[in-house]
């Protein structure tokens, strides 16, 4: 797609399957009770300064659409409104005082061990324990994630077959 609201079938499903894995292994029973608890979950992708810097938009428009107020997507580099301090006042603005961050990365590698959840000064995690935010990091990679092997599988399997 071309702009932010433009959303194919497979981010809508990736964006279910990660944050009903998210909700489930932060301890919750739904988005809803994790909204209540005041805890927001932030997917954090690579980003690039190509148009394809879309696909994160597109992302977080689909999280809207699906009601998930309390998830927010964010990238290493690219778009400024998707670098950490945007994304920081971001769900600081929406009254959230607990944080999960999660790779939104095929593999879970050294952005997310450390641009993510190193405990270095500018890692994402440093940056919100800064700001008085409770924060849990989640190393695990979209590629770990069975629904979204399974689409994998069938684009895989869909290519051959042509």
């Amino acid at each position: 797609g071309s702009d932010a609201t433009v959303i194919n079938e497979d981010k809508k499903a990736v964006a279910e399957i990660i944050t009903a894995e998210a909700v489930k292994d932060a301890g919750f029973d739904s988005i809803e009770a994790a909204k209540e608890d005041g805890t927001a979950f932030v997917f954090m992708g690579h980003g690039t300064h190509h148009t394809a810097m879309v696909t994160y938009s597109q992302m977080q428009t689909q999280m809207n659409e699906l009601g998930y107020d309390n998830v927010f997507i964010g990238t290493v580099e690219g778009d400024e409104a998707f670098l950490a301090d945007a994304i920081i006042e971001n769900v600081a603005a929406a009254g959230y005082t607990k944080v999960v961050l999660r790779p939104l990365m095929v593999v879970a590698g050294d952005h997310a061990n450390n641009d993510m959840a190193g405990d270095e000064e500018d890692s994402w995690k440093s940056a919100f324990k800064a700001e008085g935010f409770e924060v849990e990091c989640v190393i695990k990679g979209l590629g770990e994630y069975a629904g979204v092997q399974q689409i994998l599988v069938e684009h895989a399997s869909a290519a051959i077959t042509k």
